[in-house]
């Protein structure tokens, strides 16, 4: 049966009463708590209220909510757990009177309270095992997505790791043979720089000569200028080797980041599985 009636005015006016002068006048609703469905009246064992007493609270369109007080304290209670309906129809600011109730009605109250308690702690029972079967449904399908992510990811390494090894192979056969290349080069540069030097000398010798030596003079720069010329050559053959060698390297560090990559990828995924797991375990063990 429910506590939440309309009473016949001449009913009511008897029915309300004053125990002392701390209950005489109204008080209101102060605050409501939609989680518990419970209100709180600024009334408590400071002005004579106890377990015992009971009160009627005043909706705006009349209707009366019959409450007592669940949890008590100096200045105020917090009232007996409400019907959805009852906790609907009041607000901060409704009035409250303290009433007396027959014997048996006053018993009915607060099995009736009882009863809404232990109404409510099913439905948030049932709520909270509604959410729970929703986050695991989520979680499952979230872990579906990762697994096959994670499937794809290794077999993306496997082709990446088998890349890398063939670049780091090409890598030391490039730069084992432009090493070679640029050993030959500095060794022709030297050999034709003191091939160069010592021509130079002889020029240098044959200038101060009377009759000036023309042409043995212009022989020695013509071969002078062929070895500065196989000179430069050999130095581009050795830049040339060494921008390819770069070139190599750089290649293969953008494929060793590449799978570097890939491995990180299918660590976090693996990492947030387990982590899926171990709240999945949690969520069906509660």
């Amino acid at each position: 049966m429910s506590m939440m009636r309309r009473l016949h005015p001449l009913f009511l006016a008897l029915f309300l009463f004053a125990p002392g002068a701390a209950l005489a006048a109204d008080a209101r609703v102060e605050l409501v708590n939609a989680e518990t469905l419970c209100v709180s009246v600024p009334l408590g064992t400071d002005t004579g209220v106890t377990k015992e007493s009971d009160f009627a609270a005043f909706s705006d369109d009349n209707d009366t909510v019959l409450l007592y007080p669940e949890e008590l304290y100096g200045n105020m209670f917090w009232s007996r757990t409400l019907s959805p309906e009852e906790f609907s129809r009041l607000s901060p600011g409704s009035p409250v009177r303290a009433v007396t109730l027959p014997a048996e009605e006053h018993a009915e109250l607060r099995k009736e309270g009882e009863a809404q308690k232990r109404a409510l702690a099913a439905r948030q029972e049932e709520a909270r095992r509604e959410a729970t079967r929703k986050e695991i449904a989520e979680l499952r399908e979230r872990r579906g997505r990762l697994a096959s992510g994670r499937d794809d990811l290794e077999a993306r390494i496997a082709s990446a790791e088998q890349a890398l090894a063939d670049e780091e192979g090409r890598l030391e056969w490039i730069s084992s043979s432009e090493e070679r290349d640029i050993d030959r080069a500095l060794q022709n540069i030297q050999e034709y720089a003191d091939k160069r030097d010592e021509l130079q000398e002889q020029r240098n010798a044959l200038s101060g000569k009377r009759p000036y030596p023309s042409a043995e003079i212009n022989r020695l720069s013509a071969e002078i200028k062929r070895l500065n010329d196989q000179i430069a050559s050999e130095r581009d053959t050795i830049r040339s080797a060494r921008d390819r060698k770069r070139s190599a390297r750089s290649f293969y560090l953008s494929r060793r980041q590449e799978w570097q990559k890939l491995v990180a990828e299918r660590n976090r995924a693996t990492t947030e599985i387990r982590a899926i797991d171990r709240r999945i375990r949690e969520l069906s063990g509660k």
